[in-house]
């Protein structure tokens, strides 16, 4: 199995190379694509890459488009406000995302694009989609001839070129056979691979919650260090394992967004705690970091989809992949000491405690409730 991380040192994001090695895979494929989006968002990338799909079901190429419908509340009320894939929200949801619009960071950008030019994609055809409705489905993935995978957490959008973020380009001959074996649920991970995929499965009435677990046990597991860079922080369960790590004399760094798009109120709480109750070290970066990735004493990395917040680890479709393969995780922390170097560490507890308690217990509590 040959693996790429799609991010290099003298590269300010890992955007531009994703979606330049997606279209160019794209371009390439023969036979088939499947792809699964989180956020598929109608500006100039959106467009990019719809138009290649396009070009590549005009050649016979069949292309399986799964797409999680709750993510359009993002595409409406961020940025252009504006969808690729055509969809009708009830008049209810519009209502609901108009009440909640003013408690998102003012992102909108006036563009030319139109909302919902994936129509003529989907007339292709050899074009088919698939929504995914009353559950979360925020992996991030795809499928080209069954061999060769691109997955992590860069979504169809431009503002990716201006955050901090992965994605893992994997080829293999016999990836398809594995790869949905594990997302299916027929077979086990193994622990020992390489590189293996590691699944939250919501959909279909399936309740396969592999991450938070196995994330635990790795954090139980370490010896000397941990990193962690992530978007979204929060669930409990982690938050209390990485205070006792810390505990117990590993060294323990954290690097969140100095201003996260949302939940940025309960990332200061969460990490406040972790600081207030252990020797854990935090960094604050001021490019938003919109990455999900631990490292294990610079030997395992677990990356992907998967915030570490409560949503992410208890409710939603995800796919993390466990890599110990040595040269990907010498990539991974190459970027990873970069990052935390080009951040602030916070020296005083009082710089955590400056967000709004009442606003950070409403974040955590509208994940609870799966808002």
């Amino acid at each position: 199995m040959k693996a790429t991380l799609l991010h290099e040192l003298n590269e300010t994001d890992g955007a531009e190379k994703t979606f330049s090695k997606i279209i160019e895979l794209i371009n390439s494929a023969k036979k088939n694509i499947f792809i699964h989006m989180y956020v598929w968002r109608s500006d100039v990338i959106g467009n990019a890459i719809g138009k290649a799909l396009c070009n590549a079901a005009d050649r016979g190429v069949k292309i399986h488009i799964r797409k999680d419908l709750s993510a359009m509340m993002y595409e409406w009320i961020e940025m252009n406000q504006k969808s690729y894939l055509p969809s009708k929200p009830s008049k209810l949801t519009k209502l609901w995302w108009k009440t909640i619009r003013p408690t998102f960071p003012k992102t909108f950008v006036e563009d030319d694009f139109v909302c919902g030019a994936g129509n003529e994609l989907l007339k292709k055809k050899s074009v088919s989609i698939e929504w995914i409705k009353g559950v979360k489905t925020h992996q991030k993935y795809y499928l080209f001839d069954d061999q060769e995978l691109i997955t992590g957490s860069i979504n169809i959008e431009d503002r990716h070129r201006k955050y901090f973020d992965y994605m893992v380009h994997i080829k293999c001959p016999n990836l398809s056979e594995h790869f949905h074996s594990r997302l299916e649920g027929n077979a086990n991970y193994q622990k020992h691979k390489d590189i293996e995929f590691i699944f939250n499965q919501s959909m279909n009435n399936e309740r396969r919650f592999e991450i938070k677990p196995l994330i635990i046990d790795l954090i139980k597991e370490s010896k000397n260090e941990i990193y962690i860079e992530a978007a979204y922080i929060g669930d409990h369960e982690i938050d209390e394992a990485v205070i006792k790590a810390a505990n117990r004399g590993l060294k323990v760094n954290i690097v969140i967004s100095k201003q996260a798009n949302i939940g940025n109120d309960n990332n200061y709480r969460r990490a406040e705690k972790i600081m207030r109750e252990s020797s854990a070290r935090i960094f604050l970066s001021e490019k938003m970091i919109h990455s999900k990735m631990l490292i294990f004493d610079r030997e395992i990395v677990m990356s992907g989809s998967a915030n570490l917040s409560i949503y992410s680890m208890n409710y939603a479709s995800e796919l993390n992949l466990l890599v110990k393969n040595t040269n990907l995780v010498s990539d991974f922390v190459k970027i990873a000491d970069w990052r935390k170097s080009v951040s602030t560490r916070v020296d005083e507890l009082e710089t955590l405690s400056n967000y709004n308690p009442l606003i950070a217990y409403l974040q955590e509590l509208h994940q609870k409730l799966k808002l």
